[in-house]
């Protein structure tokens, strides 16, 4: 596994004075999703919400950890390769961050950097600082039931160590559930879950993509089709104290504690920056 690229860069960033902390950012590995009414849908990680916050955690000087439930080499998401999504719409950034992401060779399924869950078990979950989790509607595939993930998203939660998540990202928050499998087909099937006591986020205020966003999303980009639930729909019934912004594609961001989430793909860099404020 080749890693030089993403240390080196990491060493080039740091001042003599900059302590490095471990950040964790976990991705998914899906790159198709089956919806409700059984089309394909092609979806894979968003490129500014993973690449905005990656970016502005190498230049401060940290150290990071790419990890997806089977190590694949993930996909990006199709509709997110654009300028459009970004919080600075410029070309200039644009091209900054999909340079950095070349560079990083997240997607390059030969050299990619991305390593299993359970190379992070081997490693140790204490040796991270904190953990990224990037949207797309890509965690609504494999993350949201993952009992490893929901391992590791106990000991962030135990040690208050900064957890940060934007967009579908929060959706991943759901594996810590002690029933989280059994929550996620209720919710699949009619919608009508139940979460078993217990969860460590019962009760926190958060964020995550909302109704009213993903509507026009299914709208737009799911071809009349749709998921078989909605993000902001999940994590209130599990015991999350949802809240959303004024406006709809707009930054918003909700901290309560260790916990950092963002509304949508414009919330990733303030996400980025609260994630960074609270190792500093």
């Amino acid at each position: 596994m080749k890693l030089k690229p993403l240390f080196a860069l990491a060493a080039l960033t740091m001042s003599p004075l900059t302590l490095a902390d471990e950040i964790l950012v976990v991705m998914s590995d899906t790159a198709q999703m089956t919806l409700k009414n059984g089309s394909n849908y092609e979806t894979g990680v968003y490129l500014n919400e993973l690449m905005e916050p990656v970016k502005l955690f190498l230049e401060a000087g940290h150290t990071l950890t790419f990890a997806s439930p089977k190590g694949m080499a993930p996909r990006l998401d199709p509709v997110s390769d654009t300028p459009d999504h970004f919080l600075d719409v410029s070309q200039e950034n644009y091209a900054a961050h999909k340079a950095l992401f070349n560079q990083l060779m997240i997607d390059d399924k030969t050299h990619s950097p991305v390593m299993s869950f359970s190379r992070i078990e081997q490693i140790g979950i204490e040796q991270f600082d904190a953990v990224f989790v990037p949207g797309g509607h890509a965690p609504l595939g494999d993350l949201v039931s993952n009992e490893q993930l929901g391992q590791f998203l106990r000991h962030f939660n135990a040690t208050q160590k900064p957890t940060g998540l934007v967009c579908h990202g929060p959706v991943a928050l759901l594996s810590a559930l002690p029933n989280a499998q059994q929550f996620e087909q209720q919710m699949k099937s009619n919608g009508k879950a139940k979460a078993a006591k217990g969860w460590v986020y019962d009760g926190y205020k958060m964020t995550t993509f909302s109704n009213s966003e993903e509507a026009v999303a299914t709208k737009y980009y799911l071809g009349g089709d749709e998921l078989f639930y909605w993000p902001q729909d999940a994590l209130t019934k599990a015991g999350g104290n949802y809240t959303r912004g004024e406006q709809d594609w707009q930054p918003h961001i909700v901290i309560d504690r260790e916990l950092i989430t963002g509304q949508n793909n414009k919330s990733s860099v303030g996400v980025a920056k609260a994630l960074l404020e609270k190792l500093n």
